[in-house]
């Protein structure tokens, strides 16, 4: 894959932060409320407001949103309903490793939310890069199960902020492995994890499908502060520039 392919992916919290990460650079707007988690899912409200923010403005940008971890939803939750102008679901199995079920209820899931919409998306599967930390499970099992569930991409993102970034936590060896593995099996690797500019280097050797960021987007690289431009534009802007040294 030419590593120019790799799309910038931004989470946005609400409508505010909608116009300065579209103008940075952002090629995938996705939602999610940083307050509530490495996945949080903003509530019904907000993506309400957002949806009609993106219809107001006629965005044909892909959208994704993060819908929490697996442990949080129960049977009844199940009918949310999602506009099909979602392309993306996230889901996360962080204090699932205990559970022998998890793959089924995970499949449940889909179903009742894709039967309640009336409607298919593409699902990401997200492995942890402290997966331990989160009692989730291992990238690579979480990949095979993203496979056998008919998903369309794995993101490797970090569950705890404070269990260290995602470079710190798994090597580019070992992120290469995953990333050829997930590409052979045709899905879409995305790499998040408190990433930063000085990782754009490695992650460009790497050439995952989207890179995603929150706090490299904010003010002073803290996830739960305010959306800043300028500070995507850098990012973006870095990403071109590794990219055309290649």
């Amino acid at each position: 894959m030419n590593t120019q392919d790799t799309q910038l992916l931004v989470s946005v919290r609400d409508c505010k932060e909608i116009a300065p990460a579209i103008a940075g650079g952002c090629e995938i707007l996705d939602f999610k409320d940083p307050a509530r988690g490495a996945l949080g899912r903003i509530d019904d409200a907000t993506l309400s407001a957002v949806m009609e923010y993106c219809h107001h403005n006629s965005m044909t940008i892909p959208l994704s949103m993060a819908l929490g971890e697996l442990c949080e939803w129960s049977t009844e939750q199940i009918s949310l309903y999602l506009p099909a102008e979602i392309t993306y679901l996230k889901i996360g199995f962080s204090h699932s490793s205990g559970s022998r079920t998890w793959v089924s209820d995970w499949q449940n899931l889909i179903h009742g939310i894709e039967e309640s919409s009336g409607h298919q998306h593409q699902w990401i599967a997200v492995a942890y890069a402290d997966w331990k930390r989160a009692a989730s499970f291992s990238p690579l099992e979480v990949l095979k199960a993203a496979c056998d569930n008919r998903c369309a991409g794995l993101l490797i993102d970090t569950f705890s902020k404070q269990n260290g970034r995602l470079l710190d936590l798994l090597t580019p060896e070992t992120l290469s492995e995953i990333i050829e593995q997930a590409k052979a099996r045709q899905l879409k690797l995305a790499l998040a994890g408190s990433l930063r500019i000085q990782d754009l280097e490695v992650l460009t050797d790497l050439a995952p499908d989207i890179i995603g960021i929150r706090g490299a987007a904010c003010i002073s690289h803290n996830r739960t502060s305010a959306i800043q431009e300028s500070a995507i534009r850098t990012f973006r802007k870095q990403m071109r520039f590794h990219a055309n040294s290649m």
